[in-house]
């Protein structure tokens, strides 16, 4: 689950790409479909920043349910983890400051787009996992819903080291949706990025030893995201970085009521032009969130 803060006015927190406003005022309709509040559910939770105009709040549920962890044997057999995800997404988009959290500009969404999970051991170091969901949202003032879907491949390969342990990350992904009405859309992504495992022997919390992880991730949009704006224009996202840190127990997660722990960290994206900003926050490593 990542939660996030509600903007000052005009100060537009866009959740991981997903802002969608209809161009109807333009003189001459784009040729290219503007951002669909239904990204929201696979981008994730975030408190995004384009050119001061518009807002989001959204929080996401990340629920899943292991049937088999994955594992590989000294003799080389391998068994296939298997997860059952259920995440479900809640947003409250165009938040000037938390008074006018009800005005008549402001709108919410729900999604729930639930999914299957593999995870293949290659070999000790190289882990591969491939994901598929689709789900259905709804815009909750209008009643406007679409179908939502994406599917991909992860990789992560690890070079472990005497002190410190190197992960270099991959991902390939492909995701879309169909409205009841109007036109479907669809994005591909790739991404490309490594982290950082930092032991730090001496500081303990709750009588546990604790890592520290750091992270740097580069994606690159296959299709660029337009942003429609107040005053007409569009602008488009072509890519983003992502630098992380997070802290997690070394023996294993910690155990909140039903959830697990597995870390806490903060993000920070932006584009390559500069007009896209965001703060994230994560429980899990990018691999397995």
């Amino acid at each position: 689950m990542r939660i996030y803060a509600l903007a000052p006015r005009r100060t537009i927190l866009i959740i991981s790409l997903f802002l969608g406003i209809s161009g109807s005022t333009l003189a001459e309709e784009p040729d290219f479909e503007p951002i669909h509040w239904a990204y929201s559910s696979f981008f994730g939770t975030g408190w995004y920043q384009i050119q001061d105009s518009r807002s989001v709040f959204v929080m996401r549920m990340p629920i899943r349910q292991a049937l088999r962890e994955p594992s590989l044997s000294e003799t080389g057999e391998r068994q296939i983890g298997i997860q059952i995800k259920y995440p479900l997404t809640l947003g409250l988009h165009d938040v000037d400051d938390i008074g006018d959290i009800l005005e008549q500009d402001n709108f919410g969404t729900v999604s729930f787009v639930p999914g299957v999970e593999l995870e293949f051991p290659i070999n000790e170091r190289w882990y591969m996992r491939s994901f598929a969901h689709l789900g259905w949202g709804k815009e909750l003032s209008t009643g406007e819903s679409a179908w939502i879907y994406y599917a991909g491949v992860k990789s992560q390969y690890a070079f472990p080291g005497e002190k410190y342990d190197w992960y270099l990350l991959n991902s390939l992904y492909y995701a879309g949706y169909a409205p009841d009405s109007g036109r479907s859309d669809h994005l591909a992504v790739a991404q490309l990025g490594a982290e950082l495992r930092q032991p730090l022997d001496k500081a303990t919390l709750f009588g546990r030893n604790i890592d520290l992880h750091w992270g740097l991730m580069y994606s690159f949009m296959g299709n660029d995201l337009h942003f429609d704006l107040p005053d007409g224009n569009f602008d488009p996202i072509q890519d983003q970085f992502e630098a992380t840190i997070a802290m997690s127990l070394r023996d294993g997660p910690y155990r909140l009521w039903f959830f697990n722990i597995h870390r806490l960290g903060i993000g920070y994206q932006a584009s390559s032009n500069g007009q896209f900003k965001a703060i994230t926050f994560h429980m899990r490593s990018w691999f397995t969130q």
